[in-house]
């Protein structure tokens, strides 16, 4: 068995890939999502109920499918970082890069000797439990590090952190990037699309890999536009949450339609839409 990183293949050829985000923790969910038409699913382990404790049950889920899984780690730390390439994790965003030293600890905890400081073991789900022959030499080659830019200073530093070695492409964080900048959370705001439009430029034309996420399908298509080319919608919980608001809604505001007198009505009442699948 070969190791191979087809997302990290992707990426480096600068194809557009459109991803899922994954933050509740199930396996069926990951499975659900894995199965969706995403290129890539990122599995949130920062901001949500999922850890690297659920790493190995998540990426088994995901694994029948044609869907690249991406893990964004809660922190630097390096246990967190060995536990999760040892759990078979490929790609590892990783938040608040903000200089060409954190990115360079980073890329290093990724990797073994000579080329970083990850630990040793053959026994565990990356090598496929020892059975991946090579594992040691090619998983050095095919791991995926990628850099999230969040801070003022981190976007000056973009083009300095793209070109540390082991770096393999960045990532916007646009909700914590407007918030650093004072716009609370506004992705949308005038100076954060000025930035990540001004980065995108660059990247494009230096054929670095350039990520984000965003909130719609038209930001996501902005992001295209202006140079990014791996982007992330929405996520698990704000997809599920934003149809059962859109569907209590439009319930309320059928039952006005209702009689409250217990009489019989004969009105059809039609929305026009698709019974959900249950």
């Amino acid at each position: 068995m070969n190791l191979h990183n087809a997302f990290k293949h992707a990426l480096l050829q600068r194809k557009r890939l459109v991803g899922g985000w994954f933050m509740s923790a199930s396996p069926v969910i990951a499975e659900v999502m894995a199965n969706g038409g995403y290129d890539f699913l990122v599995i949130d382990i920062e901001h949500s109920t999922a850890s690297t404790h659920d790493l190995h049950a998540v990426l088994q889920a995901a694994a029948e499918s044609h869907t690249y899984p991406v893990v964004r780690m809660a922190s630097h730390d390096k246990t967190q970082i060995k536990f999760a390439l040892d759990m078979g994790a490929m790609s590892l965003y990783f938040p608040m890069v903000n200089t060409v030293d954190q990115a360079g600890e980073v890329a290093r905890a990724c990797r073994y000797p000579p080329f970083g400081d990850r630990g040793f073991a053959r026994m565990h789900r990356g090598s496929r439990y020892n059975t991946i022959s090579d594992y040691f030499d090619r998983a050095n080659h095919e791991v995926c590090v990628i850099a999230q830019l969040e801070t003022p200073e981190a976007m000056r530093n973009a083009m300095q952190i793209a070109t540390t070695s082991g770096i393999d492409g960045l990532f916007v964080g646009p909700g914590d990037l407007s918030v650093t900048l004072g716009h609370g959370g506004d992705v949308n705001h005038p100076q954060v699309r000025e930035l990540m439009a001004e980065l995108g430029g660059y990247c494009q034309r230096a054929g670095i890999p350039l990520g984000t996420v965003m909130p719609t399908p038209e930001l996501v298509a902005w992001a295209f536009s202006v140079g990014f080319n791996f982007v992330s919608h929405a996520s698990d919980l704000g997809l599920l949450m934003n149809s059962i608001k859109t569907t209590t809604h439009q319930i309320r505001s059928l039952m006005n339609d209702v009689p409250m007198d217990g009489q019989a009505t004969q009105t059809v009442i039609s929305t026009g839409s698709t019974p959900a699948a249950y």
